[in-house]
C-alpha cells in the first residue's frame, strides 16, 4: 500500500503478455509466503490441511457390511412404527386379551401420549436452539 491508502500492482503477475502470464504467475506463486514451498505439480494439486484425507481406501478383502446395516436400520425402523402404532391407536380399540403385556399397554395413558408429544417439543427445542445460536452469532 502506497501511504494514499492505494493498492499498487507491482507485486501481481503482468496480464498483459499472454505469454509471460504463466511465467509471472508461477514466480508469484513461488514468492507467496501464505502457500508451502511446493513443487508447480504439487500446489496443482494441494488441498488444505482442514479437508478429509480422500486417499484412505477399504481393502477389497475387508466385507462390506452397508448393505447389512441399512436393513438392520429398515426393520429396526419398522418394528418401532408398528409397535408405536399399536400402543397409540390399535391397543385402544382391542378387548381384553388376558395376556398382562397388551392389557398393560391397553390401559396406558402416560407412554401413549409420550410418543406424539415428542415432536413438538423436538420442534420447539430447534427453535430455541437457533434462537440462541442467532442471539450469540449477532450480539
Amino acid at each position: 500500500m502506497s501511504s494514499h491508502g492505494t493498492l499498487h500492482n507491482s507485486h501481481l503477475p503482468n496480464s498483459s503478455s499472454k505469454h509471460s502470464s504463466i511465467q509471472d504467475k508461477n514466480e508469484y506463486l513461488q514468492r507467496s509466503p501464505s502457500l508451502p514451498n511446493f513443487s508447480n505439480r504439487e500446489r496443482q494439486f494441494h488441498t488444505p490441511t482442514y479437508t478429509r484425507n480422500s486417499t484412505r481406501h477399504i481393502s477389497q478383502f475387508e466385507p462390506d457390511t452397508t448393505a447389512l446395516w441399512g436393513w438392520i436400520l429398515l426393520f429396526s425402523t419398522y418394528f418401532i412404527f408398528v409397535f408405536s402404532m399399536y400402543a397409540i391407536v390399535v391397543s385402544k380399540f382391542v378387548p381384553e386379551t388376558g395376556n398382562k403385556t397388551l392389557d398393560w399397554i391397553k390401559k396406558d395413558e402416560y407412554y401413549c401420549l409420550l410418543v406424539p408429544l415428542t415432536l413438538p417439543v423436538t420442534i420447539y427445542a430447534i427453535f430455541f436452539n437457533w434462537l440462541g445460536m442467532k442471539f450469540f452469532r449477532h450480539n
